[in-house]
């Protein structure tokens, strides 16, 4: 709100309330943190007022998107796991099928 009063969000609507309720700092988080909007506006000015607010803000901001690397990459693996799976059947399928064939001319060469 000091910001505020010091005419920093002058050009913001919504600056001024952005951290006054934990609904509004939760909003606030979204729109900055995971969809990347308004991080300029709000969150620098804050930083350049209050310090300290940059290890909370960065600390969000690296949680967020090392738990979103994180989902990427388990889709990834995931998919790789189950190609990998599929592989596993063919090759046991094609040895199953070469064992029948070798079988079969085994049983023709002892007739």
């Amino acid at each position: 709100l000091r910001l505020a009063d010091e005419g920093i969000y002058y050009d913001c609507p919504r600056c001024p309330r952005a951290f006054s309720t934990v609904g509004e700092a939760n909003l606030t988080f979204m729109q900055q943190i995971v969809a990347g909007d308004s991080w300029g506006k709000i969150s620098l000015p804050l930083i350049e007022a209050e310090w300290w607010t940059s290890i909370i803000l960065f600390a969000v901001l690296i949680t967020i998107n090392c738990g979103l690397l994180n989902l990427v990459l388990t889709v990834i693996v995931d998919v790789a796991h189950t190609a990998r799976d599929k592989d596993m059947y063919r090759k046991v399928a094609e040895k199953a099928l070469g064992f029948e064939s070798a079988k079969a001319q085994l049983l023709k060469l002892c007739e």
